[in-house]
């Protein structure tokens, strides 16, 4: 479900010092930008990076921290596999998705077992509404503001995404719990909706109606 303007800042009184992050981000830009603008909140009391998920179960491990930011950007359909380690290592913890593109992340996200997902693009205030929405206890997945690509399902819309990370059928139907003629029937059916003849213009299309 997408966020309303009052989710965005969630009224969670949340003592000073009193929450750890930890942010997972191959990309040293992203991750250290998260990490310092965490730090700034006066609610955080430490904030821990890692490039890598080992680093991240690692220090997931030894720092218990109360949430994590994700980058999935090249998990591809199965999100629930590559952050499964982590909440091994912290049942519980809320887990908001982030990624460098906006078609790489499954909209199932109850169902890979994240919290949330920030959309590319997402300001400062939002991303902290959404950690904040995360650590109240919110459980419906909090998702920014990406322009919605009109017209299609929901499930049209979740082939649409799976699609573009370059998924094949038989993948997109394990990711979501279908055969593959349905995931089959549903391309066929976005295919027509989008205007277009095959998977790689379906992504291209919908890149392009995402930047419009």
């Amino acid at each position: 479900m997408r966020a309303t303007a009052e989710r965005l800042h969630p009224p969670v009184d949340l003592t000073d010092r009193s929450v750890t992050m930890l942010v997972l981000d191959p990309h040293a830009v992203s991750r250290i930008g998260l990490g310092v603008m965490l730090r700034q909140q006066a609610w955080v009391a430490r904030c821990v990076l890692a490039s890598d998920l080992a680093e991240a179960v690692r220090l997931t491990r030894r720092f218990k921290p109360d949430a994590a930011i994700v980058d999935v950007s090249n998990a591809g359909p199965f999100i629930a596999s590559y952050i499964g380690p982590l909440r091994a290592a912290r049942a519980g913890m809320p887990v908001l998705l982030s990624s460098h593109c906006r078609l790489a992340v499954s909209p199932s996200l109850s169902a890979a077992g994240a919290s949330g997902l920030l959309s590319p693009g997402v300001t400062v205030e939002e991303l902290v509404g959404a950690v904040g929405a995360v650590l109240a206890g919110d459980e419906e997945p909090w998702i920014g503001p990406p322009k919605p690509v009109e017209g299609l399902s929901e499930r049209e819309r979740e082939v649409l995404v799976l699609i573009s990370t370059g998924a094949t059928n038989r993948e997109i139907a394990a990711a979501m719990h279908v055969g593959p003629e349905t995931v089959k029937k549903h391309a066929g059916a976005l295919y027509r909706k989008l205007g277009v003849r095959n998977r790689t213009e379906a992504a291209q299309r919908a890149v392009e109606m995402l930047h419009a």
